[in-house]
């Protein structure tokens, strides 16, 4: 026992009272910086992160709510601030200022992507972050993310509360804050998004149904992946193939066998939006493309996600190399524009700073308010309450440590 803790319970305050005005306190931490955030929230400079916040302290708010009540509370707390700091590091990072726009931007085109398919069904759009690796990644809503914590969790509520996103998100390296035309690659995790969240999984295999029974059995193991190139190159058009085709080529192989080849990646994306090309990757792409895909409402890819600013890209490119604007009015096309501008003119790019001026672009086309339009309906809320109760149920079991 410490000098300060021998004199508090000789004094009249015991271990016990201690440790409860600690918890206490702990929980009060908690509280505090959850209604700190949903005030910020209501702020212009975080208002399109409403429903991400809300629903994160709403899920771990719920689990904090039962704490008071388990046999050893306090090793719960310490593992919900653990949690919680999963989310708070994210959202910081949108307060320093040398990253915020960089991110904003990512998480504009992201929502750009990802709101024309889920139309509204689901509140929470992703929530890009920074992150260590080489390559941008996604992780989707209601997965665990247990291994995406520095240090593990130790209880079973802790080990409850990562199990499911309560927001799908995507990591972005962070070395493309100072590389803008990288940042379109996050077109592609969004399209993992748009599987996920639209159900579409099953209905991947459908697609191929024109192709030879060998040329579906080659791409079938693929598929995940072949889907998000797709959307982004339907999304942003040709500007994503020649970014990924840089990419591929700096790529260090991790996973390389969830992907088609290299070569049949580039194919592939170029069948998604041309209507020419007989190879077999062009054509699995053309078919992922045009496919009407019940959870999109029996629309297709094409139908769903295409833009007519983005096949001006090329000229939106040529204006910015000039010092000019690029004259577009969607948020996929300036990025685009400006990913073509950096292949097709690297001297002018940074002459112009282009860069910097695409990002004013992006961020003075974003509309005012909160992203979400609905609040997701029946589904939504079904999905927050089994959420919950799945936290409920961890709670009201008393369990050892959980290595």
């Amino acid at each position: 026992m410490s000098e300060l803790a021998s004199e508090s319970a000789s004094s009249g305050g015991g271990m016990s009272e201690l440790r409860d005005l600690e918890l206490a306190h702990a929980v009060r931490g908690l509280c505090d910086e959850w209604a700190y955030w949903r005030e910020l929230a209501t702020a212009e400079a975080m208002e399109k992160h409403t429903s991400q916040i809300e629903a994160i302290t709403s899920l771990l708010g719920a689990a904090l709510a039962e704490v008071p009540e388990l046999a050893d509370p306090f090793e719960r707390v310490l593992d919900l601030h653990h949690v919680w700091d999963f989310f708070r590091a994210k959202l910081l990072l949108r307060q320093v200022e040398p990253l915020r726009r960089i991110l904003d931007v990512a998480d504009e085109l992201a929502w750009a992507v990802y709101h024309r398919a889920v139309d509204g069904r689901l509140k929470e759009p992703p929530l890009v972050f920074l992150d260590r690796g080489a390559v941008p990644f996604a992780a989707a809503r209601g997965v665990s993310y247990r291994d995406l914590l520095p240090r593990g969790v130790r209880t079973r509520s802790g080990v409850e509360a990562v199990r499911g996103l309560p927001v799908p998100v995507i990591g972005m390296p962070w070395f493309l804050t100072g590389h803008l035309p990288g940042v379109l690659l996050v077109a592609h995790e969004a399209g993992h998004h748009v599987e996920d969240d639209c159900g579409l999984t099953a209905e991947l295999p459908g697609a191929l149904a024109g192709l030879d029974p060998a040329a579906v059995a080659r791409w079938e193991p693929w598929l995940g992946e072949a889907f998000a190139d797709v959307v982004a190159s339907v999304a942003c058009g040709a500007a994503y193939r020649q970014v990924l085709a840089g990419a591929i080529g700096a790529g260090d192989g991790a996973g390389a066998a969830d992907y088609p080849p290299p070569a049949a990646r580039i194919e592939l994306c170029h069948g998604a939006t041309e209507d020419q090309g007989d190879g077999e990757a062009a054509r699995v792409g053309r078919a992922l493309a045009t496919f009407a895909y019940a959870g999109l409402g029996g629309r297709s890819l094409r139908d769903v996600l295409t833009h007519p600013d983005v096949a001006r890209a090329p000229s939106g490119a040529a204006g910015l190399l000039r010092g000019l604007g690029s004259g577009l009015t969607d948020v996929r096309a300036v990025l685009s524009a400006a990913a073509l501008a950096f292949l097709t003119g690297p001297a002018g790019y940074d002459t112009f700073k282009v860069g910097p001026r695409a990002v004013d672009e992006v961020l003075a086309l974003r509309p005012r308010g909160p992203r979400h339009r609905d609040g997701g309906g029946d589904a939504t809320r079904a999905r927050d309450v089994a959420a919950v109760g799945a936290l409920m149920r961890a709670l009201s079991e008393p369990d050892p440590a959980v290595s």
